[in-house]
Formats: structure tokens, sequence, C-alpha cells
């Protein structure tokens, strides 16, 4: 495809900080697979060609069910075959990753009516980019290993480092947003209709990055309360083991071996410990206590004192 460029914007942002609390994407990249990617025979012919296209919105991508699209795609509707045209907004001039994690880019504006959309709402501060990669997703991190372009988003998984305030400032700017768009030529309707969209979108994306929070959280208080029935059971069992000692334990000495949560927890612990060493516990009566057999022998004097009458030795003298 060949199309005229409108202008040529840069923007960076951190694989490591997305700018939002819960909302986007939580993935780790790890920086040498997004370098790799980046610096791959085929995202360097890509970007020679100027084939590294990005559309208004991920919904060209969604519909097709892949990163990569064509000008054309057949999409089954309700059962049947459906020609549809995917229509870039932009494209990428350059790309490139730091030691730090932060992407720089280079995106290119086409004249198309999805590029004057998307410049429309840039020129108004509102929405961001988002990057489609494709790649692998693990427990500890993603890596990514195929670049297909940025797409102008209203709700990017990443804030800009050079234009944080986008998508805050434009909460409330409507007006701001109709008169870009008619700057790029889009008449009065036009431009109203294409806002209204706009704000459906959004509203759809939020119900997403919810969704997505939402499902974060329930993983989350699964994993706590695995943690929580772990720490009963082995409570539970400790409590077993106490019970079984030959000694008495009190009330406060089993609270306090079950918690073990804080400095007096640990100093009664300690203290019932060190009395099981001492001298007086030794001789208490517990299952392992053994008395000590002694034996008494007769002293020989006494011995002499008793009579044998059956001896025929005199018995007194």
């Amino acid at each position: 495809m060949t199309a005229k460029a409108l202008k040529q914007v840069s923007d960076r942002f951190s694989l490591f900080n997305d700018g939002r609390k819960l909302s986007a994407n939580k993935r780790n990249y790890i920086i040498k697979a997004v370098q790799a990617m980046i610096n791959s025979p085929r995202t360097k012919e890509l970007l020679r060609l100027g084939e590294a296209y990005g559309y208004y919105g991920h919904q060209s991508r969604q519909r097709a069910n892949k990163l990569s699209i064509g000008e054309t795609e057949v999409i089954m509707i309700n059962g049947r075959p459906v020609v549809v045209e995917n229509v870039p907004s932009n494209r990428t001039v350059s790309i490139t990753c730091s030691d730090d994690g932060i992407v720089e880019h280079t995106q290119e504006f086409l004249d198309t009516d999805t590029g004057r959309i998307a410049l429309g709402l840039h020129n108004s501060r509102a929405g961001g980019w988002s990057w489609a990669t494709g790649g692998q997703d693990t427990r500890e991190a993603s890596i990514t290993t195929s670049y297909h372009g940025m797409d102008y988003v209203l709700q990017p998984n990443y804030i800009s480092l050079d234009h944080p305030a986008m998508m805050m400032e434009s909460a409330n700017s409507e007006q701001m947003i109709l008169e870009s768009l008619q700057e790029q030529g889009f008449d009065e309707e036009s431009a109203r209709n294409i806002y209204a969209n706009m704000t459906q979108q959004t509203n759809v994306e939020l119900v997403g990055d919810l969704t997505n929070q939402l499902m974060y959280l329930e993983s989350v208080n699964t994993d706590l309360r695995e943690k929580v029935e772990q720490n009963a059971k082995a409570t539970s069992m400790l409590l077993d083991v106490v019970d079984s000692l030959p000694i008495y334990v009190t009330d406060a000495q089993r609270k306090a071996i079950a918690n073990m949560a804080s400095k007096e927890d640990h100093q009664v612990v300690r203290a019932m410990f060190e009395s099981l060493c001492s001298r007086k516990m030794a001789t208490l009566p517990t299952n392992s206590y053994v008395p000590v057999e002694q034996k008494v022998s007769v002293a020989p004097q006494i011995k002499q004192q008793f009579v044998n009458f059956g001896s025929s030795a005199r018995k007194f003298q």
C-alpha cells in the first residue's frame, strides 16, 4: 500500500512502568528478548520496506484473529464470509529499546481516513500508542519474538514518557477533539459520529481493563486463600504436637505457639522451653520421668548385734 505521510511523531515508553496501578498489562518484558525482536531480520525488513503498519484501534487485528493482516481479509459473520478492508493509520519508521527498558519509536501518520482520525486524536491529546507483538507468556515474564507495528488506541497499555498528560487531559475535552477532527477534513457530523464511536470504544476497553483486573485480583485471592489454608493446617499439626508433650501447656502458651506473630509470643514460647531445661522440671512426674531406685544395705556394726539361736557358739558372755 502506498499512502502519503501526513506527519511524523516520536514517543517513548517504559517496559517496566505502565504509569498506572492495576490497569493495562502487567507483563514483565525481558529486555534482551525485546532488543532481539527489534533487531531481527524480519523487523528490519518491515521497517526498510515501510510495511510496519499500525491501525486505529486493535479491532482490525482482533477481527482477523491474527497480528499480521493484509489490506483485505475474509472473516466469517453469522456463518457467512465477508470481505473487509484494513486501512492502516500509521507505520513505524524506527524503533529501539535501551538497556533500561525504554522503547523509543517514530511513527508516520498516513493520509487515510483512519490516519486522519488518529492524527486528530493525537493533536487533541487523546489516546496513545500500543504495540502489537507476538511471543510467549510464562509465569515469570512475557517473551516477545515478533513485531507487527504500533496501533493508535484510546486506552494504551503504556503511558507515554514524553506526553504523560495524554488521556488525562482529554477526559472532558469533547470540543477539542471535534475541532481537531474537523481540522483533518471531517465535517461536523462526521466528527461527531467519530467521537461517539470513540466514546463507545473507550467504554468497551474500560470494561475489558476492569475484567482483566478482576481476573488478576481473583487469582491473587486464590493464592492467598491457599496460603491461609496451608498455614491453618500447619498450625493444627503444630498444636497436635504440643498436646502430646509430657507437660501442661497453658492457653497463653498454646496461643503464642500457634501465632508466633509478635515479640511477646516469642518471649512466652522461649520462656516455656527454657523452663523445660531447669533442674526443677527434671523431678516432675512426667511421662519421661523414671524414679531413681536406691538400695539400702545394713551396716556391719548393726549385724553384730543380731542373735543367731541356731549357732553352737555361746550366746552370751
